[in-house]
């Protein structure tokens, strides 16, 4: 008879996320991920595996959640072009609250790992893409509709934003300033007039 699980697998995925955030994926040892979750070792290994696949599952929650944030905090608009400057206003809004400034745990694997770990590597391009290819979408919708500039193309403008939003991660870890963040955004803005 199978063992049951006494514990909640969204909360150890927030409690592990947060702590790969913080640390990194090499600076954190499975006593820390023990001690931030509250389970023991054998648990760990038995709900999610070593440390990798762990951390994986981290990765995919973590950018289901974000995802799905960035989504609400568009929501509210249907012009594509709204959803472009909205989308740059609220990662400024997520860096400013950032108190430890960890910063993305994305942007933080991707120079941490993605060089040297296949997997980790296929996921951080599987992201640029849908990343690159929702931008892609609301510049397409905006030049349709005559809310932007169809100086340049979609797929170019589209990488030029994934590039500053990213960025602006890298960014708002050295210098969380409201003042530099909205300047950055301001100039990767001005493409689209």
């Amino acid at each position: 008879m199978p063992k049951e699980v006494l514990f909640n697998e969204v909360t150890v995925l927030q409690k592990a996320t947060a702590l790969f955030l913080h640390k990194g994926y090499n600076g954190t040892s499975m006593d820390d991920l023990t001690k931030a979750t509250g389970l023991s070792r054998s648990s760990l290994y038995n709900s999610f595996g070593d440390k990798h696949s762990l951390f994986i599952r981290c990765l995919n929650y973590y950018l289901s959640d974000q995802g799905k944030m960035l989504m609400q905090a568009v929501g509210a608009t249907n012009s594509p072009l709204k959803k472009i400057k909205i989308a740059f206003k609220y990662m400024v809004d997520v860096i400013l609250r950032d108190d430890k400034r960890d910063g993305c745990l994305m942007v933080n694997t991707t120079t941490e790992l993605s060089n040297v770990d296949e997997e980790v590597g296929a996921m951080v391009l599987q992201n640029t893409d849908a990343m690159v290819h929702l931008f892609q979408q609301w510049v397409k919708d905006a030049q349709q509709q005559g809310e932007i500039s169809k100086t340049f193309t979609p797929q170019a403008i589209a990488k030029h934003l994934f590039n500053t939003y990213s960025g602006l991660r890298i960014s708002g870890q050295a210098r969380p300033d409201k003042k530099s963040l909205d300047d950055i955004v301001k100039v990767a803005l001005s493409v689209l007039v």
